[in-house]
């Protein structure tokens, strides 16, 4: 009995590998790229994105890394890869690359520029087609990957304080700074204008304690007066108006809406 299921077994393992073989033969006789060098891949590639033909490109490009792995021209196509997919829209492809590259060259000249791009792609990617044509308010979505954008470019920063993508990465994370704390003001009163105060209160407080710089939290300070007042905290309020007063210069605080 053992001796018939050993030679089931080993028949088992024959035909699959001859499945394996099989269709390892198919794909390689239907690679459209078969007999060209990583060299000559990489230079349509180049051509590719010169033409702005970012699919075209990118096609090349994963050749390059499917076929020749470990090639010279493999380190330099990634980075392309980054932004071919970047180019093409494909944002979550070029923060899966720019993920990899950063990874398997940690020490790579221009790696700066695989954590730049992770960013990047992790900033466009919930923002919507509808983003690039109209003033739309982003602070009324949910930020999804735009929290990772955030810490992306926070990293790039601290570990490249000298990359010629640092202002950039710099005003981004200033603009989302400002949306996710209009986000949360948004939430605030939403909640204070249907009588939830406590619910106002905690996302007003929540804006105030971490996003202290940004515009919105002048009116939290307003949402943390109201909502204290209508619970009866008259300390809280004054307390509240106290630090309105003291940052903002002024007596004459702002309305809720």
């Amino acid at each position: 009995m053992k001796r018939i299921q050993v030679l089931v077994l080993l028949g088992l393992i024959v035909s699959l590998s001859a499945c394996k073989t099989w269709w390892g033969k198919d794909d390689e006789d239907n690679n459209p790229y078969k007999g060209m060098t990583a060299e000559q891949l990489y230079t349509e590639a180049q051509k590719d994105l010169r033409k702005k033909e970012y699919s075209t490109a990118i096609k090349h490009l994963e050749a390059i890394e499917t076929m020749y792995p470990f090639s010279d021209y493999t380190e330099n196509s990634q980075m392309e890869l980054i932004y071919a997919y970047y180019k093409n829209e494909d944002y979550p492809s070029a923060a899966a690359t720019a993920e990899r590259f950063i990874h398997l060259y940690p020490r790579a000249k221009n790696v700066d520029y695989a954590y730049y791009m992770r960013g990047m792609a992790n900033f466009q990617q919930n923002r919507g087609v509808f983003a690039k044509f109209l003033p739309l308010d982003e602070s009324w979505r949910d930020p999804g990957t735009q929290t990772q954008a955030y810490s992306d470019f926070g990293i790039l920063i601290q570990k490249f304080p000298d990359s010629k993508y640092k202002p950039n990465a710099l005003q981004r994370m200033i603009y989302l700074r400002n949306m996710f704390a209009q986000h949360e003001l948004n939430v605030s009163t939403f909640y204070f204008k249907r009588k939830m105060y406590v619910a106002a209160l905690n996302r007003a407080s929540y804006v105030v304690k971490n996003y202290p710089q940004a515009p919105s939290a002048k009116k939290a300070l307003v949402i943390m007066y109201e909502a204290n007042l209508a619970l009866g905290f008259k300390k809280a309020a004054e307390e509240a108006f106290t630090v309105y007063k003291a940052t903002y210069h002024t007596t004459k605080m702002d309305r809720i809406v």
